[in-house]
């Protein structure tokens, strides 16, 4: 009799199969579950009068739907942001918490503006508990979940990213013991030999997944590494055009909005800029841009007026002005950038773009930069919060590694996740020169 998907024993061909990882300690359908309890109804006791729902909707229920509404959206939000790399909620409930804050104050604001009747205290707590518990389950998932993976062939396991949540075994000891993994990591731009071919799939109808390298590892940096990748992989670097036009509207809309609260900011900067060092107020300088067309970007000026040295800033540099390295620290000296977003050379999000004399030197000594054009570059991007800045050739590679995943998973997950990381990044003022 042949086994079931994922269980020990023998093939209907007699020979051995790989078994599946069992059910893991906190599957999301019980995430979701045990949270809700936690968050909504175990409270309930504590500011129900009577029992909700017997009388019909009033204060009491309001508060239980409203918690509920608030706990589901940022559960949600949460689990899509905690499946990228680098953007795990473990140690990092910055990125969540902004998310939550959004949540319960559009609720609390709807609630006020219908002028319904709630539990304040209530609904504030239960927010409280939903972070407080997104970020247990970030802690055990990071302490219990190490995933198996058997590796094809051996030898690839020494390229494989170190991870503290993924074992590295060797595919040939996993077959030979009968090891449970979580998945199969082939290089697939090998060869591997009849016999390994014929065992991945054997591996496939017992319900193990088989990754390719490149994905695992993609999936595990952040970056889409350049050795390997070849033209028929071009195709999956375009973004959905739909996204791009629904994306370009929302930017528009949220620049305009945002304006009459910025411009004050702006004023004022201006006019530290201007008093403390003589020159002009704002630095204008050539970068290239969608589909390498060139335009002038605008920036608050951080260095001293007529300033010679090098086209990149280094550490501790001289040329830097008094107010110039708390506004390159806060990045407030991005701000005028807004008004290349309004005259579409730029979007919020996207690849930084790099000045023209540049650009040119890194299209012609590494290969498939120019590829970064294909979208708007934009003030904050991947690369920006996972690397920041970078001129050396081989920092330059690793940054185009970061772009090339972006353009591969441009979404507005991603777009959020690095929204709120620029965030993190800007009040720890870390990566600026």
């Amino acid at each position: 009799m042949a086994t079931e998907s994922g269980a020990a024993g023998e093939s209907a061909s007699g020979k051995r199969r790989l078994r599946s990882a069992p059910e893991r300690f906190i599957e999301t359908w019980i995430d979701a579950t045990v949270g809700f309890l936690f968050c909504v109804v175990l409270p309930i006791p504590i500011y129900a009068t009577g029992e909700p729902f017997s009388y019909g909707v009033f204060g009491t229920e309001v508060t239980i739907i409203a918690t509920a509404l608030g706990y589901g959206v940022v559960w949600y939000c949460g689990r899509r942001l905690d499946a990228f790399p680098r953007a795990s909620l473990q140690g990092n409930l910055s990125y969540v918490a902004p998310v939550a804050v959004i949540t319960y104050g559009l609720i609390a604001a709807l609630l006020l503006l219908m002028r319904v009747d709630y539990s304040r205290i209530q609904f504030i707590g239960s927010g409280l508990l939903t972070l407080l518990w997104m970020g247990s389950v970030a802690q055990l998932r990071a302490r219990y979940l190490i995933r198996n993976y058997a590796v094809m062939p051996g030898s690839s396991r020494a390229l494989m990213p170190k991870s503290e949540s993924c074992r590295w075994l060797d595919f040939d000891d996993v077959y030979r013991r009968g090891i449970r993994v979580d998945a199969i990591v082939a290089d697939l731009s090998a060869d591997l030999g009849e016999g390994r071919l014929a065992a991945l799939a054997d591996a496939a109808i017992s319900g193990v997944p088989v990754l390719d390298r490149r994905y695992i590892v993609e999936t595990l940096t952040g970056q889409t590494p350049l050795g390997g990748l070849t033209p028929n992989e071009f195709g999956a670097l375009l973004p959905s055009r739909q996204y791009l036009l629904v994306r370009r509207a929302l930017e528009l809309l949220a620049t305009i909005a945002a304006l009459p609260l910025l411009l004050p900011v702006l004023a004022v900067i201006a006019l530290v800029v201007r008093f403390d060092s003589p020159g002009p107020v704002f630095f204008l300088q050539e970068r290239v841009g969608r589909r390498g067309k060139p335009f002038r970007m605008v920036k608050f000026r951080t260095m001293r007026h007529g300033a010679g040295g090098p086209s990149f800033t280094t550490t501790s540099d001289p040329r830097i002005t008094r107010s110039g390295h708390f506004l390159r620290r806060t990045r407030l000296d991005e701000l005028p950038q807004l008004f290349n977003i309004l005259r579409g050379d730029m979007s919020w999000v996207g690849p930084r773009p790099e000045a023209a004399t540049l650009e040119k030197g890194y299209v012609r000594d590494i290969e498939y930069f120019a590829l970064r054009s294909i979208v708007r570059p934009g003030i904050t991007g991947w690369a920006q919060i996972n690397q920041g800045y970078a001129h050396e050739p081989n920092e330059m590679r690793s940054k185009l590694e970061y772009d090339l995943y972006y353009l591969k998973h441009c979404s507005l997950w991603l777009d959020l996740v690095i929204v709120l990381r620029t965030f993190a990044v800007v009040f720890r003022g870390t990566g600026a020169r």
